[in-house]
């Protein structure tokens, strides 16, 4: 159970690193663009995404390969 903990956080926070960078960039982006206010506040949205993606990636991990185990299921007796 612990390595199944450790490797949801991993992958969780490797995800969460990739969609935060997604989520500055594109809150950057919108208008007004250039600000002060944006950059912050587009770095609480990239934070806020970090560490939910953080704090419930195993969960995501889980859900993930118990709906694998389905799909396989399900595609070999249909």
């Amino acid at each position: 159970m612990d390595m199944l903990v450790s490797a949801g956080t991993i992958i969780g926070m490797s995800f969460g690193l990739f969609h935060a960078v997604y989520v500055y960039r594109y809150a950057v982006a919108e208008p007004p663009a250039d600000s002060a206010r944006s950059h912050v506040r587009s770095f609480y949205y990239a934070l806020s995404t970090f560490v939910l993606w953080a704090l419930f990636g195993t969960y995501v991990l889980v859900l993930w390969l118990v709906g694998a185990v389905f799909y396989v299921v399900f595609k070999a007796f249909r």
